[in-house]
């Protein structure tokens, strides 16, 4: 957004990679939220 990024453009290999690793995270971390909710309901 700073260094005067003017509107939209072509992304990044860097910035996919980026988005997709935290993306996967987010993922992930949930996911084990959700999976240690349910071992204590089971």
């Amino acid at each position: 957004m700073a260094f005067g990024d003017n509107g939209p453009r072509k992304k990044t290999a860097f910035e996919k990679l980026t988005l997709f690793v935290v993306i996967l995270m987010v993922l992930v971390t949930v996911g084990g939220i959700l999976i240690s909710a349910l071992s204590v309901l089971l």
